[in-house]
């Protein structure tokens, strides 16, 4: 794991018959089958599993650390209106190797500039307590110090909502950050963008999320992507503001990064478009959050411009051409 990709007969601590017999089961369930880059010096990644799914993995770059977005699922089952990867639906779930070997891919690529891997969000293609299992196993081996040895703390699971599973993530890894994509400040609103299968209530799932804050003690991120005239409206701002006030929560307002127009899966009713937030809207959003001492701040995406930033990410290998683009 500290040597990552590298073949298992340079793996000279092991015994020579040990890395014969590894040898032939390959170092890597992924392979990278294309790369761009963004101005920004974001990194996109399309990787194959060795059933030929592939998925989409993100590498954003900051002054201070280099945080890497993996998926959980080829596809996703929930489908909510404003993401492209909903418009695949579930081809299937990632095992929690092949999402461990997609952090390794990234340690190699930022290696090249000579960066080092520091945050790990999983935030990338599906959702991930719906993968729940495999998930944990997989943030078990990315955070031991044997493993890539990252620290719990550097660790983000998003959910769009997913009680259950919210509270299990805070018994089993109660250092791990919890983020909650809720969208919508009533339950009509959030029907808008979040098809009935997977949607609950607004009130179970900040009850849920109270009780995994009661579990981890660890602060509540509350994602919350802005769409213009839909839910960015000041009676938006103090409707979050009154379902959040008095917890520890942070808001982090998303720009909404445009996705191609689509039907959703089952047939359900989709707004004919969406169109980002103004500016002028964002602002006042976030000024009346923290006038009512919600704290908030405006997450600017990265790597929109190659569809690698939040809701853009669909793994479809035919739009790709190997190498840097």
């Amino acid at each position: 794991m500290r040597r990552p990709l590298q073949p298992f007969s340079q793996a000279t601590a092991l015994p020579a018959d040990v890395r014969e017999a590894l040898e032939p089961l390959g170092v890597t369930t992924l392979e990278l089958a294309g790369t761009r880059t963004a101005p920004d010096g974001t990194n996109k990644l399309l990787l194959r599993g060795r059933d030929g799914a592939t998925i989409e993995t993100v590498i954003m770059r900051y002054r201070d650390r280099v945080t890497v977005c993996i998926s959980s699922q080829v596809g996703c089952p929930v489908g909510c209106a404003f993401c492209a990867t909903g418009g695949m639906g579930l081809r299937r779930n990632l095992t929690a190797a092949e999402m461990t070997d997609q952090v390794r891919t990234a340690v190699v690529v930022a290696a090249e500039d000579g960066r080092r891997v520091s945050n790990l969000v999983y935030m990338g293609m599906g959702e991930p307590l719906l993968n729940l299992q495999a998930v944990l196993d997989s943030i078990r081996v990315l955070t031991d110090p044997h493993g890539l040895g990252l620290s719990h703390r550097a660790v983000s699971v998003s959910t769009i909502g997913v009680p259950g599973g919210m509270i299990r993530l805070g018994h089993a890894e109660p250092q791990v950050n919890l983020a909650l994509s809720l969208h919508a400040t009533d339950d009509a609103t959030r029907a808008l963008l979040v098809p009935s299968r997977f949607r609950h209530p607004i009130s179970e799932l900040l009850e849920a999320a109270w009780e995994h804050f009661s579990i981890t003690h660890r602060k509540l991120l509350i994602e919350y992507v802005l769409l213009r005239g839909v839910n960015d409206s000041l009676d938006d701002a103090r409707r979050l503001a009154a379902l959040l006030r008095g917890h520890v929560v942070t808001v982090n307002l998303l720009e909404w990064n445009p996705v191609s127009q689509r039907a959703l899966p089952g047939g359900e009713s989709f707004p004919a478009s969406f169109r980002p937030s103004l500016m002028a809207s964002v602002v006042a959003f976030r000024e009346t959050l923290l006038a009512s001492h919600v704290e908030a701040v405006v997450r600017r995406s990265k790597g929109a411009g190659i569809q690698a930033a939040c809701g853009q990410l669909a793994g479809r290998a035919a739009e790709w051409t190997d190498g840097k683009t």
